[in-house]
């Protein structure tokens, strides 16, 4: 399946989006909302990070979720 690469924001990252931290790939398993527009997203590791209203990441995302 392709992924394409996208720009996400904490208001449009979305579930099953893989983001690249530190060299390491970590698709979103859960995305919970949180004051000023953030979100804690959770990955399939277990591990967790805030994404903040003001973050930009590039991810990639499964063809057809756009």
């Amino acid at each position: 399946m392709s992924r394409p690469q996208v720009v996400v924001t904490s208001q449009t990252v979305q579930l099953h989006d893989v983001i690249t931290i530190g060299g390491q790939a970590f698709e979103i398993s859960d995305l919970i909302g949180l004051p000023g527009r953030a979100k804690r997203l959770r990955f399939g590791t277990g591990e967790t990070f805030t994404m903040h209203a003001n973050t930009t990441l590039s991810a990639t995302r499964a063809a057809g979720r756009r």
